[in-house]
């Protein structure tokens, strides 16, 4: 055990408590500016009881108050003024009171399954009643999305069913894998290619895959016997070059003994 460097007390450390510390301390610094600590008896500014204060001699000598307790020094005693003020602001009503509103809520129909459900009034625009009816929702728009024609496209096959007999639309006849204009009569499958299958439209569009893609639907309509044939269409609707590339099939099918004529 060690001993108060101070009193002599037995202590785990130099000092048995902080008055100790500040007594040993300060006697090793005589030219102290702030003063030695000194015991000075006060009284309570509320009960009055005296009780002894150890603070330094020179550094509160302006101060006047104090509290024996701390029961004491929360403690106030407001003039009647100060306390109609305090009532009155109690009192007295907010300058923007919020408005609790009441939640009304309002019964729907799913778009997917046709089940009755019941929302809040402020999210009426809600189609479905559940996330599995959101995926399949979701799951139908991409389906339609992949399978939306260019105007190009579909002036294309409209010359193509006035000019042959047996004309089909992406029809998956090739293992799985359709051609967005086939004449059965001619072996013929033909692939209208836009600019994503050539160049990256967005962030999550990969121009490799689409092309890869390409391959495999290529391979799989040679294997049924029919010839694949590409027009690369990279711009918007234009008549006159539906219109040449209808000509110029014709003649390059005759030119290349694919019987089209």
């Amino acid at each position: 055990m060690n001993k108060c460097l101070y009193c002599n007390n037995p202590v785990k450390n130099k000092y048995c408590n902080v008055g100790c510390q500040n007594k040993h301390q300060n006697s090793k610094k005589s030219d102290n500016k702030y003063g030695n600590f000194t015991d000075f008896e006060k009284s309570c500014q509320r009960c009055n009881s005296k009780f002894f204060v150890k603070e330094r001699e020179n550094l509160h000598p302006q101060k006047l108050i104090y509290f024996c307790s701390r029961s004491c020094a929360n403690v106030r005693n407001h003039s009647d003024e100060v306390k109609n003020k305090i009532k009155m602001s109690l009192t007295k009503l907010p300058k923007n009171p919020k408005v609790i509103k009441q939640k009304i809520k309002i019964e729907l129909i799913c778009k997917e399954c046709n089940k009755n459900f019941i929302v809040d009034a402020n999210k009426k625009q809600r189609i479905v009643c559940s996330k599995i009816c959101a995926s399949k929702i979701a799951g139908k728009k991409s389906v339609l999305t992949q399978s939306r024609r260019s105007k190009n496209e579909i002036y294309f096959a409209e010359l193509c069913f006035a000019h042959f007999d047996n004309v089909l639309t992406n029809e998956p006849m090739f293992n799985g894998w359709d051609a967005d204009i086939i004449l059965p009569n001619k072996k013929i499958a033909i692939l209208w290619n836009g600019i994503w299958h050539y160049k990256k439209i967005t962030k999550k569009h990969s121009v490799e895959q689409v092309q890869n893609r390409d391959k495999i639907k290529i391979n799989e309509i040679k294997k049924f016997g029919y010839t694949p044939y590409i027009i690369q269409d990279l711009g918007k609707y234009d008549k006159s070059f539906i219109e040449n590339e209808f000509q110029k099939f014709i003649k390059l099918g005759a030119d290349h003994d694919l019987n089209v004529n």
